[in-house]
């Protein structure tokens, strides 16, 4: 596991110091440069708070899986449930921080801005790590090994790291099953017919389920619908959650305050 995600890490390095080469040499605008230059200060709180969210994922995890309903061996139809099962539990908690606003608070970091490229996989709310792992906890509970589960995990955000970009355009055979670029380019997208959609991690096998999937047709606006017009990385993180706190104190009874924090947000 700790091998993996060094040499995913060195990767990912790799590949982001490459398209920024390939940016300057086309000489970039001075917004697009400080929205990288904001997206890799997200990426630095996102590294540094990833190590110590791993190891509380790990604890908690094995303390579930100590009490497990049944623990079948390792085995290839393991292999596959949990892949299956952790692609999905990716899905059901993409979905939730689009349609609610409590989740939407630390998720909207990584749609604000209005570029797309590998810098913008960098940009994530390094917040939501502290309760994310909550979610695929339950599967300890069937059995599935924690390191599987982290292992799946660490593949999973390498391959949605490796799809912001313009670079790769639409690939016909993959398109339909997998996250591709041209699948997380309409993720991205603020035009009305992208919006929530194509919501899995690797695998689009759920969106097409579940009635969210989308075709790159139309070019995509990146961005949300009340873009947030600042590089300032504080307030890239902390805008959303300031602004639903806010109107969550000036709600009248904790009903109505629950309410509306699981209601749907604006995107």
């Amino acid at each position: 596991m700790h091998q993996f995600d060094i040499i995913s890490g060195c990767v990912l390095f790799t590949a982001f110091a490459v398209e920024f080469v390939f940016i300057l040499l086309h000489r970039p605008s001075s917004n697009l440069l400080k929205d990288i230059g904001a997206n890799f200060v997200c990426g630095l709180c996102i590294i540094l708070a990833g190590i110590i969210e791993k190891s509380m994922a790990f604890v908690f995890f094995s303390l579930l899986y100590d009490v497990a309903f049944f623990k079948p061996g390792l085995s290839p139809m393991l292999w596959i449930a949990g892949f299956f099962s952790c692609d999905f539990i990716h899905y059901v908690y993409h979905w939730v921080g689009h349609k609610t606003r409590l989740f939407w608070a630390a998720h909207v970091t990584h749609h604000s801005s209005e570029h797309f490229n590998l810098s913008t996989g960098l940009r994530t709310n390094f917040i939501h790590l502290f309760y994310r792992f909550l979610f695929w906890s339950p599967l300890c509970l069937f059995g599935i090994p924690p390191t599987m589960i982290l292992l799946f995990e660490s593949i999973s955000a390498t391959q949605n790291f490796l799809v912001h970009t313009e670079k790769i355009k639409k690939l016909p055979l993959l398109d339909w099953w997998f996250n591709t670029p041209s699948n997380h380019r309409v993720h991205h997208g603020s035009n009305p017919e992208y919006i929530d959609k194509n919501l899995g991690g690797i695998l689009m096998i759920y969106d097409h389920i579940f009635g969210t999937y989308a075709k790159e047709e139309a070019r995509v606006v990146y961005g949300i619908t009340h873009n947030i017009h600042t590089h300032h990385p504080a307030k890239i993180l902390l805008q959303e959650f300031a602004t639903t706190s806010k109107q969550v104190s000036q709600i009248k009874g904790w009903k109505a305050k629950v309410k509306y924090l699981f209601s749907a947000p604006q995107e």
